[in-house]
């Protein structure tokens, strides 16, 4: 279970301590109890455990792109868990791709951004998407902390060394963290989070104007936002005019820091209103973003993942949530005729189901044959290198030849790896009902691996890979396969392994390690790392 004094570590550059406020009249609870009770059409999802850890992750940004960015506190190793000095400790702004697999295993941003003497969290991104602002916290023991801002820009697809805000941002002797970034045709604003002197509370949200490469001096969003006490993590969404923001205050909360909608710009606002629940809970909601290509996002909250464990609320998981209006709509309107075909010629128009792997995955440099993960998760983080492949597989080309080696990329990425995924996803679906059917079903699984190893190697290697797919299978919708897997069930799932290593690949696919252009990144190579379902054989009841 996660301790409660890492709590007190999270906030210190997050955002104030967390409070509960209680409810002041009955009109108040009665209004309260409405909004716990006026569940919004919405879908929340806590992310996948590839970002949510044991720790705490908050300030979720997803990109056009699907490039998918966020903060996280962690121990700098896992032998610090249990020391409580803030030194033993580290936030980082962390980067992770949303694929068809999944989201892809996180990567630290820069060591320029994440310098490890301070806390570096709470970042925002202007309309180009060229320049980044974020929080650092001095990681100095012994010496109350305080937050400033800073700035870091994106010059050759590397971050910049960031450089300090000046001091009319930061002022000194107090906090300022927590920026959002709003772009406009002459000019930009960036609303923040500051215990600066002359606001309304603790911690208020406050604003500049930036215009010319200069900042104007902050301004106070006003006493219809802020109270006397804490609003925090605002996010201004442009397309709607909308201001969302986190508050402990006397904004009509149902428990602890609810997220509140106003309406508005600068300082002239509507009088903020509850986003409602499920996005709203008797916990800590904060953070709350929006995409920028549609209406859904994130936010982060202390609520149990565990409803049957109450006492687990020390720190932030990121969760995302789905507005269901349109596919409410989509669903009335659905007349698609039905599909009389049986599984079974379902399942064979989909076969061979080929299924790609980057280079020595899973689990490089061992001669193990089984592994621990998952196809989805080795599928995420191969699709995140598809700039990698691109960049490798076009290098020493030029002009249009450049260009055309990485339209091959491209394509092999979207039509073959990809599509190969979508395919196992629609075969584990058409499996699923012959088993609950009745029927037992036998599969044959192949396994290959480009000549880039010795012939034991990749036969070790292609039984790692056809295990990663068995993973996968006994970890679909939460182990629905696994009582057919282990015999439990009166219809059984065998899985038959042939693993054929590199015995298969073709003589003309390089085997050089000096040439990873051609044995690694090229067309020819990768497609020699594959598993294929190739039979499926089904026995009635």
């Amino acid at each position: 279970m996660k301790s409660r004094w890492f709590l007190w570590l999270l906030f210190l550059c997050v955002s104030p301590i967390f409070a509960q406020q209680p409810m002041d009249g009955a009109e108040r609870k009665r209004q309260a109890d409405f909004i716990r009770h006026d569940t919004l059409p919405v879908e929340i999802s806590a992310l996948p455990d590839e970002i949510n850890t044991s720790f705490s992750e908050y300030n979720g940004v997803m990109l056009p792109d699907s490039t998918f960015f966020f903060s996280s506190l962690r121990p700098e190793s896992e032998d610090d868990y249990s020391e409580i000095f803030e030194q033993f400790w580290t936030t980082s702004i962390y980067r992770s791709y949303l694929t068809v697999g999944g989201y892809s295993h996180p990567q630290s941003i820069s060591n320029l951004v994440n310098d490890n003497k301070f806390f570096n969290c709470n970042f925002t991104f202007n309309d180009p998407l060229d320049m980044m602002v974020f929080t650092r916290c001095l990681r100095e023991s012994g010496k109350q902390l305080q937050c400033s801002l800073w700035r870091s820009d994106l010059k050759g697809g590397r971050w910049s060394k960031p450089q300090q805000l000046n001091r009319r941002i930061n002022l000194p002797g107090t906090t300022t963290t927590q920026p959002n970034w709003v772009d406009y045709e002459d000019y930009s604003v960036m609303y923040f989070v500051s215990n600066r002197p002359h606001g309304f509370g603790d911690y208020d949200i406050w604003y500049t104007i930036y215009k010319n490469n200069h900042f104007e001096d902050p301004v106070n969003a006003g006493s219809i936002v802020n109270t006397t006490d804490n609003e925090i993590t605002p996010f201004y969404d442009k397309k709607n005019g909308r201001l969302y923001f986190s508050s402990d205050g006397t904004h009509l909360t149902i428990g602890g820091y609810d997220v509140f909608y106003t309406e508005g710009a600068l300082s002239k606002w509507s009088t903020p209103a509850n986003i409602g629940v499920p996005i709203n809970s008797e916990a800590n909601d904060i953070y709350f973003t929006v995409n920028r290509d549609n209406e859904d996002g994130f936010f982060a909250s202390n609520r149990p993942k565990n409803p049957e464990d109450d006492a687990d609320t020390c720190c932030t998981d990121l969760y995302s949530y789905h507005w269901l209006y349109e596919e409410n709509a989509e669903n009335e309107n659905d007349k698609s005729p039905v599909d009389s075909s049986t599984t079974y010629e379902k399942v064979t128009m989909l076969l061979p189901i080929t299924l790609y792997f980057h280079n020595d995955e899973p689990d490089p440099r061992t001669t193990a044959t089984t592994t621990k993960k998952n196809y989805r998760n080795t599928l995420a983080d191969y699709l995140a290198l598809k700039e990698t492949y691109k960049t490798e597989y076009s290098r020493g080309l030029k002009g249009e030849a450049a260009e055309q080696a990485r339209q091959k990329i491209e394509r092999f990425f979207a039509d073959s790896v990809e599509n190969g995924f979508r395919k196992l996803e629609e075969f584990s679906q058409l499996l699923l009902s012959d088993l609950q059917a009745g029927r037992s079903v036998t599969i044959t699984v192949c396994g290959f691996a480009s000549p880039l190893h010795k012939a034991d190697y990749n036969l070790a290697l292609s039984s790692r890979r056809i295990a990663s797919f068995v993973n996968y299978l006994q970890e679909y919708r939460n182990g629905v396969f696994l009582p057919y897997l282990s015999g439990s069930s009166a219809s059984r799932l065998t899985i038959i392994s042939e693993p054929e290593g590199s015995s298969m690949a073709k003589k003309e696919v390089s085997d050089n390690p000096n040439d990873q252009r051609n044995s690694v990144y090229s067309i020819s190579a990768s497609v020699e790392r594959k598993i294929q379902i190739t039979k499926y054989e089904v026995r009635e009841k």
